[in-house]
């Protein structure tokens, strides 16, 4: 996580005057913001200089056999299955006359910018968590903005009852509506090990990842952390201690005109490679704030500017339950 700052002179001389520059409060306050963010956990961090980026599913296998002299070479070649990453540019800015900045109070100055920066950060959650709150949709909005990052490579939602491969002619399931209890939980942890990659062979996934919203995350500690079976008297050892991590993520939320709390299962190794965040800034940082002084007018102005996308481009290592 990183910031760039670009500053006129007449900008830091205008701040300057007080012993906490406000751009360098602006970087500090972000960092805050950003530290609790799932974002680095969950998704594969990508820099990227290109106008789009894209990963298909390749359509053949790579099977191993016994040695018989020779190779023997599989027929590999990209099929129409492609997720596409188009880095968006988010911009927001705030501006000053020249008298109104030079009457304002240090406090009033940081409570401001305070806010720019909790902004950058809650939009950059916002868009993740999106990702899985509206996995089962086509697209979701952030700030007016409508995203289709939900897609993946087969151009289905991340959460779907009929998902589609290349090389694999029979759909698939990783889409259920059944409230979190610890027998749901293991009838969604079946059907990973269950689920068959693009050419239809065993994807050997291992759900070891349980995703909750807050409003679940004592239900689901009870059903991993005790170690027993949770609410019955059956004293069985719980299979879950110890084999399954528990994420409770703020972002994560009910749909609007759902009573029923999501979840989500998944393989975190496997969803990490799925799910990219690409950055499309050329120096790297998440975002850039740059000031500018316009004489003519007096004003001095703020500008801010992120560029990323994100989104998973496979379904198999995730198995979300939105309930009715």
């Amino acid at each position: 996580m990183g910031v760039m700052i670009q500053s006129s002179g007449n900008f830091q001389k205008m701040v300057g005057l007080y012993e906490n520059p406000l751009l360098e409060y602006w970087q500090d306050k972000y960092a805050k913001a950003y530290k609790n963010s799932l974002i680095p956990e969950l998704f594969d961090e990508v820099q990227s200089d290109n106008a789009t980026e894209a990963i298909s599913e390749l359509v053949g296998a790579v099977d191993f056999k016994e040695w018989n002299g020779e190779f023997s070479y599989g027929d590999i070649k990209d099929s129409p299955n492609a997720k596409v990453w188009t880095p968006l540019v988010w911009q927001a800015g705030i501006q000053y006359d020249r008298f109104t900045l030079s009457n304002a109070k240090l406090v009033n100055l940081k409570n401001e910018h305070g806010m720019f920066a909790l902004g950058a950060a809650r939009t950059r959650n916002a868009c993740a968590g999106g990702i899985f709150t509206y996995a089962d949709q086509t697209s979701f909005t952030v700030n007016g903005v409508p995203l289709n990052w939900t897609l993946t490579s087969n151009g289905l939602p991340l959460a779907s009852n009929s998902q589609t491969s290349a090389n694999y002619s029979t759909t698939q399931d990783n889409l259920e509506t059944l409230e979190l209890n610890e027998e749901n939980l293991e009838t969604v942890c079946q059907k990973m090990f269950d689920t068959k990659d693009e050419s239809g062979k065993e994807s050997q996934l291992n759900p070891d990842t349980l995703i909750v919203p807050t409003a679940l995350r004592k239900r689901a500690l009870e059903i991993v952390g005790s170690t027993g079976k949770s609410d019955t008297a059956d004293n069985n050892v719980n299979v879950y201690d110890g084999n399954l991590k528990v994420i409770v993520w703020d972002q994560f939320r009910k749909q609007a005109g759902k009573t029923g709390q999501p979840w989500c299962v998944m393989d975190g190794m496997a969803a990490k490679e799925s799910l990219k965040w690409v950055n499309r800034l050329e120096s790297g940082d998440d975002y850039e704030v740059i000031s500018w002084k316009t004489e003519a007018e007096q004003k001095w102005s703020i500008g801010s500017i992120m560029w990323y996308s994100a989104g998973a481009y496979d379904f198999r290592p995730f198995q979300f339950s939105f309930p009715a």
